[in-house]
């Protein structure tokens, strides 16, 4: 039986068992077909500044039932970029060299899965691609993608003491999933942000879905592709300060770019893995205050936002788009709007700060 991803709000799979038991080892199991083709997709591109100065390409994927959650617990995306786009030679498998950026369809045990960027485990859900399809390890999964494809250093996007950044929403943005009342490797929101480190090209980027079923016909399903009308996006963003307040939390300050439209602050205590988010509106400088206690709740009680000795690191990630609005779990729309004014995703990273409370 494949498990369900709570985190991706996963509920309908291709195929649902429905009667089974152990005096029936001869009988066909029945089984529900869900409709596919009430489920839609569709691909936002932009530009993404990265701390060094580089540009690469951002990615923003929502693939949803009528009821807003996401479409399958397993899938396998394929973006397809205008001519001139390249993923580098040598990245990615199958795609390096191509216009391609794909996931490898599962293969049975002992067999050898085609390697591609986002492999057999990447596929297309609520919100953003994510390492997180179902198998049969009864195991559920709450990955995301850190840092950017095609980057071998792995620190364009930031980078701490634990390697590079791992961006997740928390509260005081979103709920608190650290309460004990969600599973324990859920410890925050995706924010929907995929990057790849290639040279972003002006065009239209096509977005298809497989999706495969060893019980039933399987389907592909072709989203609504993405355009790309400029390649230069939003410039550099400050790197962060974060004042503390001695008690737990403290404010966080940066500038972030002209054009951005909002900024997400994402706060992280590092020993504790627990990841904290404030969602600032407009450009200019912007200043995100963090209240004392919004760690994880040990015992009934809340514990301190940064525990006394504890390494944390301040990220701002400026954007033109409704990252923080699109996503999960407060919007349930199918299709919701996925670019900004200028008709595209456009994302830009700090530096990140790094200190011990």
């Amino acid at each position: 039986m494949r498990h369900i991803n709570p985190r991706l709000g996963v509920v309908a799979t291709l195929a649902l068992v429905t009667g089974c038991t152990s005096g029936q080892a001869n009988s066909v199991p029945g089984f529900t077909s869900v409709n596919l083709n009430s489920n839609k997709a569709q691909l936002a591109v932009g530009v993404a500044t990265f701390v060094n100065g580089t540009k690469g390409l951002n990615a923003v994927v929502t693939f949803r039932q009528p009821n807003g959650l996401s479409a399958t617990l397993a899938n396998t995306p394929t973006i397809t970029g205008p001519t001139g786009f390249l993923v580098p030679a040598g990245s990615g498998g199958v795609d390096g060299g191509t216009n391609h950026i794909s996931g490898s369809l599962q293969v049975p045990s002992g067999q050898t899965a085609v390697m591609s960027t986002f492999g057999t485990s990447g596929g297309a859900f609520a919100y953003g691609f994510a390492p997180d399809n179902s198998t049969t390890s009864g195991t559920a999964n709450f990955g995301v993608y850190s840092g950017a494809f095609y980057d071998s250093a792995g620190t364009i996007t930031g980078s701490n003491a634990a390697g590079p950044i791992t961006f997740l929403g928390g509260p005081p943005a979103y709920p608190s999933t650290r309460t004990g009342t969600f599973p324990a490797g859920f410890v925050g929101y995706t924010q929907g942000f995929t990057t790849f480190a290639t040279a972003p090209v002006v065009g239209s980027y096509g977005l298809s879905i497989a999706i495969s079923s060893s019980n039933t016909a399987g389907a592909t399903i072709v989203g609504t592709p993405g355009a790309l009308a400029n390649a230069t996006g939003l410039g550099a963003v400050s790197m962060p300060t974060f004042t503390s307040d001695t008690a737990g939390g403290g404010t966080a300050t940066c500038t972030p770019p002209a054009g951005t439209t909002e900024t997400l602050v994402d706060l992280t205590d590092i020993k504790a893995g627990a990841y904290y988010t404030a969602v600032v509106q407009g450009a200019g400088p912007v200043s995100a205050t963090f209240t004392d206690n919004l760690g994880p709740v040990v015992s009934g009680a809340p514990t301190p936002t940064i525990a006394t000795g504890d390494e944390y690191s301040v990220s701002c990630i400026a954007v033109d788009y409704p990252a923080f609005e699109t996503g999960p779990p407060a919007n349930t729309q199918q299709l919701p709007t996925l670019t900004g004014a200028a008709g595209q995703a456009d994302i830009s990273f700090s530096p990140n700060f790094d200190s011990t409370y």
